[in-house]
């Protein structure tokens, strides 16, 4: 074994304890904070995060043949406007239905725009996109 000239194997441990290096093990690692912990802002769990809701999903079911017309319409004068636009075929594909993430704002511009073009459009529920 390795030992220090004059040191036996039980007063081993007081010369760790001398040691620089080795003093964080013999440390009281609950008291100790390291410069990542001072650095992080204090977070309390007592008062509840209020969500302000900005995001509303709205649904549209058209018919399969104007679902290109509809696509086009919303990129073309609404894109800025619009999250994400999900399209899914229902009724052996004979419509489709759309489901448009907007903010509350820009609701009615984009329903007036799509009832100018595609008056046979069926507007659904417009929700919020995070469960309250």
């Amino acid at each position: 074994m390795n030992q220090h000239p004059g040191h036996t194997s039980e007063n081993y441990s007081d010369v760790l304890k001398s040691c620089k290096r080795e003093k964080f093990l013999f440390e009281n690692h609950r008291h100790r904070k390291s410069a990542y912990a001072l650095q992080q802002p204090l977070v309390t769990y007592k008062t509840p995060v209020k969500l302000v809701q900005n995001d509303f999903v709205m649904r549209i079911t058209v018919d399969s043949e104007s679902i290109t017309e509809l696509r086009h319409l919303i990129l073309k004068s609404c894109g800025d406007l619009v999250l994400f636009m999900r399209v899914k075929p229902i009724d052996h594909a004979s419509k489709m239905k759309v489901w448009l993430c907007l903010s509350k704002s820009s609701v009615d511009t984009i329903i007036s725009h799509i009832m100018r073009v595609l008056p046979q459009a069926e507007f659904g529920k417009i929700t919020p996109l995070l469960a309250a």
